[in-house]
């Protein structure tokens, strides 16, 4: 097997500099019409200076009787944020689907207290001039757990 010749070397060289180059410009100066070479941001929208942040949140009350935020993430509920988006029409549905991670809580987390109510929020932020000025929880679904 014989090495690249000094053409194959320049040529390669070039070659890796484009890509570097286009990656650059794409980087620094483009949008999702120059994907590869520039940023994928289908999820990033921007937000009027006096607009709304929604977002998805779960609570639950305990048996100690505190309310608390549970994180929906796999160590925690079984399942992460994106899949409730996903499938929050499901929820709103059933109510009943929430006693899965009210389960997926227990098994996982057993250490913690165990939950008697889930709670899907949305919570609301309003912004004035891009500044958070309140925020409020709108309840979507909730279950009593069995």
């Amino acid at each position: 097997m014989r090495g690249l010749t000094k053409l194959g070397k320049i040529w390669r060289l070039g070659a890796a500099g484009a890509v570097i180059a286009a990656l650059g410009y794409g980087t620094v100066l483009g949008d999702d019409d120059l994907f590869p070479f520039g940023p994928m941001v289908q999820y990033a929208f921007s937000i009027p200076p006096d607009g709304e942040i929604k977002s998805l949140h779960l609570k639950a009350e305990t048996v100690t009787g505190a309310r608390v935020e549970i994180p929906i993430e796999p160590y925690y509920v079984g399942i992460r944020r994106a899949e409730l988006e996903g499938q929050l029409s499901r929820y709103l549905a059933k109510p009943e689907l929430l006693q899965s991670l009210a389960d997926a809580h227990e098994r996982i987390r057993p250490a913690d207290p165990r939950l008697t109510k889930l709670i899907v929020v949305t919570r609301v932020i309003t912004l004035r001039d891009r500044r958070p000025a309140w925020t409020k929880d709108v309840e979507r679904v909730s279950w009593v757990v069995r």
